[in-house]
């Protein structure tokens, strides 16, 4: 059975990533690996690491039989990944390896960028992030990339949640303000990242009236407790089957987020609490990504 990691990432310092957003990205490391008894980060210290290397990723999702991958274009908060850095790591496993782009849609040639990445680069979907880069996702103005995403037919990643540079805009992170344009782009396909934590519950309210809205469970096994409280929520709204599996890689490998999810359970073993169902668990990781690509 295939599994699918929809959602990784490819860059290195100090090409793609400022000081002050590593900085920031170290001290967020530190709590989440003292809260998890240390386990699942392939980050290390020491900046010059390069843990997010194409080398590295290779390796860090062997347990996937597919791989989304990614950079980030926010230089609003210091991240700055070229485009053809990822069509030239696809073009290394074309097979196995899916590259999707990232275009910021305030730019005044948004739509120009992302006709060049996918005719021109090869990509196959778009990842964009409000509180990165800095834009409102209620203004209509904002949509014309994702008009643009329908006519093409392709996917959208999109973090709408929390997140830790200082830089970032938290105001446009929470996800019921993608309400305006899911409900005027009903055909567009969209995966909210990371089930939009902390503001989970929300995006289970969203994705239940949103025929096209999907979110992902990547870097939640972090936090055990909230994990199984999402997933729980999910259960018992009916939307496990729009939950789509991916690491976020390099914060975990494949095999790590695969791990994070069949023990789910765990923090409530020995309690009467409600469990999550392994065949639904197994459908996340095996099926649910065949409903965004169109194949169930």
């Amino acid at each position: 059975m295939t599994i699918v990691d929809i959602h990784t990432h490819v860059f290195w310092y100090p090409d793609h990533l400022s000081d002050e957003l590593v900085d920031d990205a170290l001290a967020a490391k530190r709590v989440k690996a003292e809260r998890s008894g240390g386990k699942a980060f392939l980050q290390r210290e020491d900046r010059h690491a390069n843990d997010a290397l194409p080398e590295v990723h290779h390796s860090a999702t062997a347990a996937a039989d597919r791989v989304v991958v990614f950079g980030i274009r926010a230089k609003a908060v210091g991240f700055n990944v070229p485009n053809e850095v990822i069509a030239d790591y696809v073009r290394t496993d074309p097979t196995r390896l899916e590259g999707w782009a990232s275009v910021d849609p305030t730019d005044e040639d948004c739509v120009e960028q992302l006709d060049h990445c996918v005719t021109e680069l090869g990509l196959r979907g778009l990842k964009v992030a409000p509180v990165y880069q800095h834009w409102d996702p209620t203004e209509p103005r904002n949509w014309r990339l994702f008009r643009r995403c329908v006519e093409l037919d392709i996917p959208v990643m999109i973090h709408q949640g929390t997140t830790y540079p200082r830089r970032a805009r938290l105001e446009w992170g929470k996800p019921l303000q993608l309400e305006p344009l899911v409900m005027a782009l009903p055909e567009l396909r969209m995966v909210i990242a990371h089930l939009g934590h902390p503001w989970e519950e929300d995006v289970v309210a969203l994705i239940r009236k949103a025929p096209n809205l999907y979110t992902d469970v990547s870097a939640l096994h972090f936090r055990p407790w909230r994990f199984w409280q999402a997933m729980i929520t999910a259960y018992e709204y009916g939307v496990t089957h729009k939950l789509i599996f991916g690491s976020d890689f390099p914060n975990a490998s494949t095999a790590d987020a695969i791990e994070g999810l069949r023990n789910v359970n765990r923090v409530v073993d020995g309690t009467p609490l409600p469990r999550v169902p392994q065949d639904v668990i197994e459908a996340i990781l095996h099926e649910n990504w065949e409903r965004l690509y169109g194949l169930r």
